[in-house]
């Protein structure tokens, strides 16, 4: 994927932003995607706001990590980030 860097609408779920991030990756239909965010899955139904709020680092980013498996754990060199 060429863009690392999104700026997320507040009011987005982390669902809706899986979708947009699946849609970017080609991934093929029934191909999961899961989105980790300081090693915590957040539930697709939270709004982008509270894990913002919860989870935002010093530097006043988000920093997420994606998936196609349900493996905690990222590698901090290459991921995504959603600015609130």
């Amino acid at each position: 994927m060429e863009k690392k860097k999104f700026l997320v609408p507040r009011d987005m779920s982390v669902g809706q932003f899986i979708h947009i991030l699946s849609g970017r990756l080609h991934l093929a239909p029934g191909k999961a995607l899961f989105v980790f965010v300081k090693n915590t899955l957040p539930q697709t139904s939270s709004l982008i706001e509270s894990v913002y709020d919860s989870f935002k680092d010093d530097d006043g980013f988000l920093y997420m990590c994606y998936s196609s498996e349900k493996t905690f754990g990222c590698k901090h060199h290459s991921p995504s980030h959603a600015a609130s």
